[in-house]
């Protein structure tokens, strides 16, 4: 197999197990939302809104992952539809603050229920030791990758490590899809829901 298709294939490695996963939660929460008529995206930007309150749309197209232009869009339609607010900050009037409405928050249980329909789904057949496991392994990860990105001459060149690699299947992920790893599905005080 040629180096190159080898670049474009995933490895059957933690990597792919962690996306793979959160990919599969994230379908099967947008399964459970579309019944409550409310999408994934609007998922996470009400359920950013319950966990830290009103803020900018900057700050949320950062914790989303999206470009500022992305999210434009689903705040003008949500705004149109009576889930959103916007008003001017008053440290900084060309910054407009993000709140959900009364509207919006009447919902918030109902999108509680889709994420602990899905989150007891997930878990069937697991104890409450390989949870805790499975959390500690998590943050042990998360605080592996965190922080700056290495200078350039400091990560092996992949020309000379694709031969250990181990080609598996690919998976294939669209531009826009964001994996929160703060729970399993959720952030701990937010709303929670998702689409397929």
């Amino acid at each position: 197999m040629s180096g190159s298709k080898q670049l474009h294939e995933s490895c059957d490695g933690v990597g792919f197990w962690i996306v793979s996963t959160a990919h599969a939660f994230r379908q099967a929460l947008e399964c459970q939302l579309t019944h409550k008529g409310i999408t994934f995206r609007q998922w996470e930007v009400l359920s950013l809104l319950s966990k830290d309150g009103e803020q900018p749309q900057s700050d949320l197209a950062d914790k989303m992952g999206l470009e500022a232009q992305t999210l434009a869009g689903i705040i003008a339609r949500m705004e149109r539809d009576g889930w959103l607010q916007r008003k001017g900050c008053c440290s900084d009037r060309r910054r407009k603050l993000i709140s959900a409405t009364a509207k919006a928050k009447k919902i918030q249980q109902e999108m509680h229920e889709c994420c602990e329909l899905v989150r007891n789904q997930a878990v069937q057949g697991l104890g409450q030791k390989e949870l805790l496991e499975l959390k500690r392994v998590c943050e042990l990860m998360r605080n592996n990758l965190a922080g700056d990105c290495p200078e350039p001459n400091l990560i092996p060149k992949i020309a000379e490590t694709i031969h250990t690699q181990t080609p598996c299947k690919t998976f294939p992920l669209d531009e826009d899809t964001h994996i929160s790893m703060d729970d399993t599905i959720a952030p701990t005080n937010s709303i929670r829901s998702r689409k397929p």
